[in-house]
């Protein structure tokens, strides 16, 4: 099945979808919702990451905050 026709295809329309174009759907879907799996992973890695500085930052402060008293 050609991109084209892919792209003229609309679940709205009142055409049923023959199996080979509901199998490329079913794909398409797939592999956008494990891309969109791989950013999110990479967005929570990246949150702990910065978290982990930070509290290496203020415990280091800390310590430093300490051995001045």
């Amino acid at each position: 099945m050609t991109e084209e026709e892919m792209n003229s295809y609309r679940l709205t329309s009142m055409e049923e979808p023959g199996d080979k174009r509901m199998e490329q759907i079913m794909r398409e879907v797939a592999e956008e919702a494990r891309e969109n799996s791989r950013r999110g992973a990479e967005r929570v890695a990246a949150g702990i990451d910065a978290a982990i500085v930070s509290a290496q930052n203020h415990l280091n402060e800390t310590l430093k905050r300490l051995e001045n008293e």
